[in-house]
């Protein structure tokens, strides 16, 4: 059945009743294909809860529109000490909560320190991005009403990039106070939207903030619509039931070029697909069976058909686009015999490998990942070819994410999306020794090298972008010869959108910036 005859298929399908939300011409909906998990921003690390966390909460700095340039937020300015150890950021003044409580020194101070002191009361659960990004806080103190300070372990030249992270949004300590637990599905935010309602596995609505401090949304409503099936996110487009669909396959891109009603919008590349091999479980942790699957992985029919051309092939855990990147002559060659000799010389010396070795792999498409089991097929073949036997298991993100973070696999499929514009946010997170904790761990190869933690952290120590690059050159140089990774691919983010739609914005983490959108007759 072509796209044109199943666009009939309309917002009745969705069970949209005639006072919907997602029926008035000030509401934009977003097909995308799964729902977020958590709404506290301390907590989820997944695409689909930070795009909507965006809309309800600010951080103290943020990355002005389409740049990778800091500029104020809830803080109106800031300055450190010459030790940078102390960084002092004066608060806007005026700011209310969506429950009409000020935002004042006290809530910052509350919203970082329940996630870095265990004795706060509400230090609850996991907090995931803490233990691997913000660790180097020792504490955040009121200085005034509208001043606060941050003191640090060491100079860490990151750390304003971090501060534009979502985890470090800052909460309505009433609200965190009155739910608990349940904040995470009762947010209370400062930002431009507010949660109006959450039916879970289908749809989140949120609604304009009117008590915002800075320009209002032009939108009254904005609809995040759970459409798994990729087909059906088009379908639904093309008929007006969305007016964006997110993680368009690449086969259907065409489509929607060639569509009179319809644009694409192909923001940077800013992730990393790659095939991590867990170091603590053997073979994986004898260095020539990780290289010898990194020479059996032919990276050309990844990129041409599991993600259409839409995607070059990754020599670097870097993109092309991130400052640092450097591209390693031989990362992407592609020599299965060699693989062979390897592994036969590895065998020789008496280690086993006839076993079967699990394959984990989301089956939830990611934007750095549209189509998993296409991937994953393809990297089965390659490694049996080889002689490396595998057991794909695939399962929905919400549980692959926390398996992989626990190290339960021996191979996984996974990626990244930058989350600010410095490359610490890629190599310290994926590849530093402490980021190893299982549980909470973002580097699931389990990549242990004193080596390369040592080089991590002085580039952190350094504002000097020149030398930092000459470090993370050496970072790079580095995992090319112990191969955690196979890194796979550099993916083209792609958003379709109606012609209805003006003032498109995509921000450094591939998200649509609702703020600015506007509804016109064409």
């Amino acid at each position: 059945m072509g796209l044109a005859s199943l666009a009939a298929c309309d917002l009745d399908r969705l069970g949209a009743s005639k006072d919907d939300p997602r029926r008035e011409r000030r509401a934009i909906v977003v097909g995308r294909p799964a729902d977020a998990i958590s709404l506290d921003p301390a907590r989820p690390t997944d695409n689909e809860s930070a795009e909507v966390l965006e809309q309800v909460f600010e951080t103290l700095v943020r990355y002005h529109p389409g740049t990778t340039n800091v500029e104020p937020a809830l803080a109106t300015s800031w300055e450190s000490d010459e030790s940078g150890l102390v960084w002092t950021f004066h608060l806007r003044e005026g700011v209310r909560f969506h429950d009409g409580t000020r935002l004042d020194a006290d809530a910052v101070v509350f919203s970082f320190e329940r996630q870095r002191d265990p004795a706060h009361p509400y230090h609850t659960g996991r907090f995931n991005y803490w233990e691997n990004n913000f660790r180097n806080i020792l504490r955040v103190e009121k200085v005034d009403d509208l001043t606060v300070r941050f003191h640090i372990a060491s100079r860490y030249a990151p750390f304003l990039a971090n501060m534009t992270m979502f985890p470090v949004s800052i909460v309505s300590p009433r609200a965190v106070e009155l739910s608990g637990d349940g904040f995470a599905e009762h947010p209370v935010g400062t930002g431009p939207f507010l949660l109006e309602r959450w039916d879970r596995g289908e749809r989140i609505v949120l609604g304009r903030w009117k008590g915002y401090w800075g320009p209002p949304a032009s939108i009254e409503r904005l609809v995040f619509e759970v459409v798994p099936d990729a087909r059906q996110r088009l379908v639904d487009l093309e008929s007006g039931a969305v007016d964006l669909a997110l993680a368009i396959l690449p086969e259907e891109l065409q489509f929607v070029d060639l569509h009179p009603g319809l644009t694409l919008y192909r923001p940077p590349t800013n992730n990393v697909t790659y095939l991590a091999m867990n170091c603590l479980n053997p073979p994986f942790d004898d260095v020539r069976v990780r290289r010898a699957v990194n020479l059996a992985i032919n990276k050309q029919p990844i990129v041409r058909l599991s993600y259409q051309g839409l995607a070059i092939p990754a020599e670097s855990p870097l993109p092309p686009t991130q400052w640092g990147h450097v591209a390693a002559a031989g990362a992407s060659r592609y020599a299965p015999n060699e693989a062979r000799a390897l592994l036969a010389q590895v065998a020789d010396d008496g280690v086993k490998l006839d076993g079967t070795y699990t394959l984990y792999v989301p089956s939830t498409p990611r934007p750095y990942l549209p189509n998993p089991e296409s991937v994953a097929r393809i990297v089965q073949t390659n490694l049996s070819a080889v002689g490396l036997r595998t057991r794909i298991v695939m399962q929905p993100f919400e549980a692959h994410n926390p398996d992989t973070e626990h190290g339960r696999h021996d191979l996984a499929l996974a990626g990244w999306v930058g989350d600010n514009s410095d490359p610490d946010n890629y190599l310290f997170l994926l590849f530093d020794k402490g980021n190893t904790v299982p549980g909470v761990a973002r580097n699931i190869a389990f990549y242990r090298s004193d080596a390369v933690s040592e080089l991590l952290r002085r580039a952190q120590a350094v504002e000097d972008r020149g030398a930092r690059e000459a470090l993370y050159a050496e970072v790079q140089r580095h995992l090319v010869l112990d191969a955690p990774w196979v890194p796979l691919a550099h993916s083209q983010v792609a958003i379709a959108a109606t012609n209805e739609l003006d003032g498109i914005v995509v921000n450094s983490s591939g998200h649509v910036v609702y703020t600015g959108l506007v509804r016109v007759h064409r």
